[in-house]
């Protein structure tokens, strides 16, 4: 199952979806296949027109815009956010007043920022899945509204993960990756060494 499946796979017959930073409209496509219409949008211009050119499709509502600046109150109550960082994500977030039942993202970067700050604007993680594709982990995160207080292991390390077996594996990369960056580093990092702890305690 690669990224797109993936997100696919946890969206909802009724949902209303807005894919922002959607590249070639891949999601939507899927979704038009099940007769289910989408809002796919890009801040290219030049992304957006040649998905026009490309795609004939009356249940996909292609847009240019700048994050979430051109969708409209009520158009949409699922958001994906795939395919950029955590910081950018949460800059779109932050830039807009619309509400969402269910936030998808995968980010290339700070799973644990990610979910700190999506708490403090009231969206918490419901699930998350691993997806590996080309031999690369992704960490899909599946948000929904609410509020409450991560432990220090939820916040570096995901919660609620589903497809156990891929997340053990990506566990074991992970503590691979961190102890290949402590010897290749003379300074210490206390998150280094706290992740290390942590996954070696976990796995």
């Amino acid at each position: 199952m690669n990224r797109i499946e993936a997100i696919y796979s946890l969206i909802d017959d009724k949902d209303k979806v807005v894919d922002v930073g959607c590249d070639q409209a891949k999601l939507s496509l899927l979704l038009a296949k099940r007769n289910q219409p989408s809002i796919a949008s890009d801040i290219s211009e030049n992304v957006i027109n040649k998905a026009k050119n490309d795609i004939k499709n009356d249940l996909i509502d292609l847009r240019v815009s700048n994050g979430l600046s051109n969708i409209k109150e009520g158009e949409a109550d699922t958001l994906v956010l795939a395919g950029m960082g955590t910081h950018t994500i949460l800059e779109i977030i932050n830039n807009t007043k619309l509400r969402f039942k269910k936030i998808i993202t995968i980010s290339n970067n700070y799973h644990d920022i990610l979910r700190e700050k999506m708490n403090a604007f009231n969206y918490i993680v419901d699930k998350e899945l691993i997806v590996k594709e080309n031999n690369k982990y992704y960490n899909l995160i599946v948000f929904k509204e609410g509020k409450t207080k991560y432990s220090r292991k939820e916040i570096l390390l995901g919660l609620n993960h589903i497809e156990k077996e891929l997340y053990n594996e990506y566990l074991n990369h992970l503590l691979k990756k961190y102890n290949k960056i402590k010897l290749s580093s003379e300074d210490n990092n206390p998150k280094i060494d706290e992740m290390i702890r942590m996954l070696g305690d976990v796995i």
